[in-house]
């Protein structure tokens, strides 16, 4: 809970403006990461939340405190009367119309305090702060979804670049190949279709390449996209990729375990859980009489004249003390149906977090099986990439002693290249296999 908590908080200060999160020319994964924490915009409204909380957590320790009030108030009036009544109750007019005037001036504070909630405010209280860890555990949980798909993109477009590094050298094998069957037609070694057959593997390659060269720019743009760059900044990618280990180390229940025990998802919803439950008991607290304790300190005066405008020391003085309870005896079952609501929403929080703890488990379980698949992949994909590379040599040196035709020659080319493309797509589905891993314990895992 506490290295969670660390990373929210880290998460959270800025290191400066997002303008001013510089873009170095050659970008590594951990750049990347610098940038989106800093500019990614979905990772930013949640890190927005932890002010929310702090606020509300103090809102519910204020409620401990009195209630203050003070109030100031003054002012005057003027009348004339010109009718009257007589003795026998009479309407008369006056001879001397009367003119009256009446100014007044007061002030007052006022406290009040609940002694007594039946511990409403102590929940309330306990359920701010578990809404506190929820929200820092939702940070962290904003940063591992980040980290993961930073490491994603990053590593889709670092494989885009080497897909046009090998299409390139594909194509610069293609147009050698062109070159000696032109060659062997000169000699009259080769047939006209068979240069035919090189120029096309040279035309296809050079689409393959073009194709590569549009898949990197998408691939560019995702990556700026997860980065939060609005900037268009040139930058090339290091190329660094992680070492590749045999999934067989990795002990699958003490991950299970870690997983379970610091997957900030499950925190978050440990924390929430734990709110719920004190809101309930907030709400059962409405059962409980309420006592409270009210004072109040006024003076005034009244004048009929306007002397008492703005009258800064009021002469008239009162003080007063009052203590009362508050019993409920019958509220047309609102209590009632609110302790229902908020029951129910308790055992909610504590049914999602048992169904989360159930998905995390099965999801380290999935993903390690996939990490194994595709390690085994890769020993496969390479494996059959230098046999492929092994018999174009041999075949190469065949066609040019005739022994096979330029057809046969293709095929191998053909098989060799599909191989070698599924070399390089292998290594990077055990690298997005191994970033599942790791997002899904919650951190590291390599030996």
């Amino acid at each position: 809970m506490r290295r969670l908590l660390v990373v929210a908080l880290l998460s959270c200060v800025a290191a400066g403006p997002a303008a001013a999160q510089a873009v170095p020319p050659v970008l590594t994964l951990d750049d990347a990461l610098r940038i989106a924490r800093q500019r990614n915009p979905s990772h930013l409204r949640v890190r927005n939340d932890a002010d929310v909380t702090a606020v509300a957590e103090r809102a519910a320790w204020s409620q401990f405190l009195p209630s203050v009030s003070a109030s100031f108030g003054t002012g005057f009036s003027t009348s004339r009367t010109i009718t009257g009544e007589n003795d026998f109750g009479q309407p008369v007019e006056l001879e001397d119309p009367i003119d009256f005037r009446h100014s007044s001036a007061s002030q007052s504070i006022a406290a009040g305090i609940t002694l007594f909630d039946g511990l409403s405010r102590v929940n309330e209280v306990r359920a701010a702060r578990a809404e506190s860890r929820a929200v820092a555990a939702r940070i962290a949980v904003s940063d591992q979804e980040l980290v993961a798909e930073v490491s994603r993109r990053y590593y889709a477009a670092l494989q885009a670049r080497r897909r046009i590094a090998l299409e390139e050298r594909l194509l610069a094998s293609a147009r050698e190949r062109l070159e000696v069957t032109e060659h062997q037609l000169r000699v009259a070694r080769t047939h006209p279709e068979d240069v035919l057959g090189a120029q096309l593997d040279v035309a296809r390659q050079e689409l393959a390449l073009d194709q590569a060269h549009g898949a990197a720019r998408k691939a560019d743009l995702d990556l700026r996209q997860v980065m939060g760059l609005e900037e268009d900044i040139a930058f090339e990618l290091a190329d660094d990729l992680p070492p590749v280990f045999d999934p067989a180390l990795l002990d699958e229940d003490a991950l299970v375990a870690r997983a379970l025990e610091t997957a900030p998802r499950l925190v978050e919803l440990a924390a929430s859980a734990a709110a719920a439950e004190h809101r309930a008991a907030s709400a059962r607290s409405a059962r409980w009489p309420t006592l409270s304790l009210n004072a109040s300190f006024s003076r005034g005066m009244s004048l009929s004249s306007n002397a008492a405008l703005f009258e800064l020391n009021p002469r008239n003085r009162s003080f007063s003390v009052q203590f009362g309870a508050q019993i409920p005896l019958f509220d047309r079952f609102q209590t009632s149906r609110q302790i229902a609501q908020a029951n129910a929403a308790a055992e909610d929080a504590r049914e999602a977090l048992r169904e989360e703890r159930l998905r995390v488990e099965r999801d380290v379980r999935a993903a390690l099986v996939d990490l194994r698949n595709a390690y085994r992949s890769l020993q496969l994909a390479e494996r059959s990439a230098e046999l492929a590379r092994q018999r174009v040599e041999l075949g190469q040196e065949k066609f040019r002693l005739g022994a096979i035709s330029f057809t046969d020659l293709q095929r191998f080319i053909d098989d060799a290249a599909r191989e070698e493309r599924a070399a390089v797509d292998a290594r990077f589905a055990l690298i997005n296999a191994l970033i599942a891993v790791e997002r899904h314990v919650g951190g590291t895992v390599r030996p």
